[in-house]
């Protein structure tokens, strides 16, 4: 391509392979191609100079070598579309990066803004792009700012997005120093590649990289190379697996946790790493040997033995060790916790996860030996730290044996043959599962409040027929519980007993309903079955087809999240701590203490939801207390009954059988203890309504696809209204109050809206042009027989309007046929 002229940027991924390309495989071409390595053996300042060479190339074809790292920082390439580029092995696509700034933090977080998506993280975005913008050049190379230059260019770049965890950011913000930690998860759009005339990635196991999967699973079609490329490659797949033992030491997945760990052997205790040394060196069997492992590992680990010869941690496509037919690689290099958590929410399994930073590092480890001339037929040996990287080896050589290895000799076993691997098939799979469970559950919301709450692109799911808002209480002899679009919030019964609805909780918004829990917690209860019961959810006791009456079966939708903590270790403040933009009010159970405080918690949200959508909602709520390192109490029993123990689980003390949607908690009223009641509203101003669509689009959960899912099919919306049988004689005292400050509550509102419609009627009015007051001064009329106005105040407002007529004495004549006609009429 160079000799015809084209222009070809070859990013690798370190000096040393560029090094090695150019000076095993371009120079002694012939005739000499123009080639031109940029990084920061040859320039004190990489991007400026890759920048500047784009902008003024010279004439004809050339070849310029590129670090990846300065292919990530590019922030423009001048004429990008005359370039093809060639990217020797995958970059980095996830970056996972953790400061401790409890002091220091107002340098990067006074220029940003966090906005919440979903359940846990937040977009990271530039309020300030020019400070960052200094901090990401940081041209007089400060080191401080030299911490925080990648940071900041990724916030800047249009082909990253950043993420950080919203309790944690919230925490620093707020100067807690205990948390001062800001910790980001950004991840590489594909637009990075797009400017480019042509993007060729060449690495192995390229299903299995992070790159791979994520972009696959954002629609991103990945072309195979076929052609006189594909011919030439060393070989196809790998020869010669009979050649090749694999041997490992754990069954347990390897971790730095583990390599440092104290164990006991013969009676004596060691650290596991320094057991590794000699049991690597036994089986070596005093041949030569590569090694990799993490940077903490001194180089001479193996100084007694001449024969160990260490791998750089970057090994990619090094030609260096091909004389050797043996490798031990000690390395771990697992994300950190709060990494797999956050790669669970964008769809890539822990796994996964594993495989595409670990274990194809491995294989880069592995491939530098002889096993990377298919030509060479000596027996290799491979030695690994634990069994599912072992087999995953042994899945890209067919034949090879594996081995267990112990402190006492080796046992072989026959590895698994090679066999097809299907991972693309699988992640798009995946990817297609979750965008039909998404799809589904929002054609859920949609059938339930109204085709206005579709998000765009998800029209045909569902019906385009509006649903009534209106809702009557229950307790009259002609009861009925309507569906709703915004106003209801649950049901009410007498007792935990009451099998059927007896009040529909109907409300104007948030703020009436908080008022009312208010309201209800200045009561005193004679004992906790004395009180009133509310569930979130609506029922129809009369649905056809189903058995019960306040069953899941019975809901047709739910408002709002309730739970019900019975002590534990969280307390409602660091429970609203770890969502820091949901409004959430709390207020004591009947049997709360001081000493031990019980609570109870109602999160508003934006819409209605399904059964199944809560459901959703609920396993959010507890995947973000689990990583936040709270577990259920029987979760904890459990896990330590099968002899797993960890002294960080802490007790949520949430009643988790509560998580369902047809659940019933107590009213609020005041705590027998007197000194144990509390009502919180955390509901300052960062805070709202927990936002449905927000925490389906962006779910945090591992879904995982049924083997053969469902189509989503369109939802219709439920029945205008379910009619209940009349339960005046058997409705409780207690609801029939409530039911009396929900008819105040609405008669207030009602007059309210009739004040404001008769000030919009007589405005309009005042505002009739000259000529027009005949035709106007009646639609007055009309105006205030809509609002509701009996005969005698209509007449009177009409008399009262007439003198702010251009013609008086005419509209005071209209008024007594304009009645005429309003009561022959009826209707406007």
């Amino acid at each position: 391509m160079a000799r015809q002229g084209r222009k070809v940027l070859f990013a690798q991924p370190s000096r040393r392979l560029i090094a090695q390309t150019i000076s095993q495989e371009i120079e002694p071409l012939s005739p000499s191609y123009p080639v031109m390595p940029i990084h920061g053996d040859v320039s004190d300042n990489v991007v400026q100079t890759l920048v500047e060479h784009f902008q003024a190339p010279p004439m004809g074809g050339e070849i310029v070598f590129a670090t990846h790292a300065a292919l990530l920082l590019l922030p423009y390439i001048e004429k990008a579309g005359d370039w093809l580029l060639i990217v020797d092995e995958v970059p980095t696509v996830d970056v996972f990066q953790e400061l401790v700034l409890p002091e220091t933090h107002s340098i990067l977080t006074d220029s940003l803004e966090l906005v919440p998506t979903g359940a846990a993280y937040g977009d990271l975005v530039a309020r300030d792009r020019g400070d960052l913008d200094r901090i990401a050049r940081n041209d007089h190379q400060d080191q401080v700012f030299e911490l925080f230059a990648g940071f900041a260019h990724r916030v800047l770049s249009e082909h990253w997005s950043v993420h950080a965890l919203q309790s944690s950011y919230e925490s620093l913000m707020r100067g807690e120093k205990a948390n001062g930690r800001l910790t980001t998860y950004s991840l590489l759009r594909p637009s990075i590649f797009e400017p480019f005339a042509a993007t060729i990635i060449a690495s192995a196991c390229m299903e299995d990289t992070m790159l791979y999967r994520l972009w696959t699973a954002q629609g991103v079609e990945m072309v195979p190379m076929t052609g006189p490329i594909s011919k030439s490659l060393r070989y196809q797949k790998h020869e010669n697996g009979d050649r090749i033992v694999i041997g490992y030491f754990s069954d347990e997945d390897w971790s730095k946790t583990q390599r440092d760990r104290m164990v006991e052997i013969d009676g004596e205790t060691v650290c596991v790493r320094d057991r590794l040394v000699p049991l690597i060196s036994e089986v070596m069997g005093g041949q030569v040997f590569a090694w990799m492992g993490n940077k903490d590992l001194p180089d001479d680990l193996f100084g007694h033995l001449k024969g160990a010869v260490r791998l750089p941690n970057s090994p990619h496509g090094l030609n260096d060790f091909q004389h050797l037919h043996q490798v031990a690689v000690l390395s771990a290099l697992n994300p950190p916790p709060a990494h797999f958590s956050f790669m669970t929410a964008n769809g890539i399994s822990p796994e996964d996860l594993r495989t595409s930073h670990y274990r194809t590092a491995v294989y880069q480890a592995v491939m530098r030996i002889s096993i990377r001339d298919p030509q060479n037929q000596d027996p290799k040996l491979v030695v690994v730290m634990d069994r599912a990287t072992a087999d995953w080896l042994a899945d890209l050589f067919p034949g090879s044996q594996v081995m267990a290895v112990d402190g006492l000799g080796a046992v072989m076993r026959k590895g698994r043959p090679g066999r097809p691997r299907a991972h693309k098939d699988g992640a798009d799979r995946v990817r297609a599962h979750r965008l039909r469970q998404r799809e589904l559950w929002l054609a859920e919301l949609a059938g339930i409040n109204g085709s206005d709450v579709v998000p765009a692109g998800y029209g045909d799911f569902i019906s385009s027929r509006d649903i009534s808002d209106a809702s009557q209480d229950s307790c009259n002899a002609n009861t009925s519980i309507r569906t709703f679009r915004y106003n209801n919030f649950g049901t009410a019964f007498s007792n935990k007993h009451t099998s059927r609805p007896e009040l529909a909780l109907d409300l104007d918004d948030d703020e009436a309903f908080i008022d009312l829990l208010q309201s209800l917690h200045g009561e005193v209860a004679q004992s906790k079955e004395d009180n009133i019961l509310l569930s979130p959810a609506h029922f129809d006791p009369d649905l056809p087809g189903t058995e019960t009456s306040r069953g899941l079966a019975n809901i047709t939708h739910v408002r709002g999240i309730w739970m019900d903590n019975d002590g534990g270790d969280l307390t409602h403040k660091e429970f609203a701590r770890l969502f820091p933009y949901l409004r959430i009010v709390v207020w004591n159970t009947y049997s709360s203490k001081p000493d031990l405080p019980r609570w109870r918690a109602f999160l508003p949200t934006s819409h209605a939801m399904s059964v199944a959508v809560h459901r959703c909602i609920m396993a959010q709520i507890e995947q973000v207390l689990r990583n936040a390192g709270y577990r259920s109490k029987s979760d904890i029993e459990k896990l330590k009954a099968q002899g797993k123990s960890n002294k960080a689980w802490r007790c949520h003390g949430f009643d988790v059988s509560k998580f369902n949607s047809s659940s019933l908690f107590y009213a609020p009223c005041r705590a027998a203890h007197p000194e144990g009641s509390f009502f919180v509203d955390y509901a300052d101003p960062k805070r709202s309504a927990l936002d449905l669509h927000s925490w389906l689009e962006n779910c945090i959960l591992d879904l995982r696809p049924e083997p053969e899912p469902e189509p989503a099919k369109p939802v219709e919306p439920p029945a205008t209204t379910t009619s209940v049988p009349s339960l005046h004689d058997t409705c409780s005292a207690s609801l029939r109050a409530i039911a009396e400050k929900l008819r105040e509550a609405q008669a207030g509102k009602d007059q309210q809206q009739r004040e404001v419609r008769i000030a919009k009627a007589i405005e309009t009015w005042r505002l009739t042009p000259r000529g027009s007051g005949h035709t106007a001064f009646f639609q007055l009329a009309a105006a205030l027989k809509r609002a509701g106005l009996n005969d005698n105040d209509i007449e009177w407002r009409l008399r009262e309007a007439a003198y702010a007529g251009h013609s008086p004495k005419d509209r005071r004549n209209e008024i007594r046929g304009i009645m005429r006609s309003l009561n022959r009429v009826g209707r406007f």
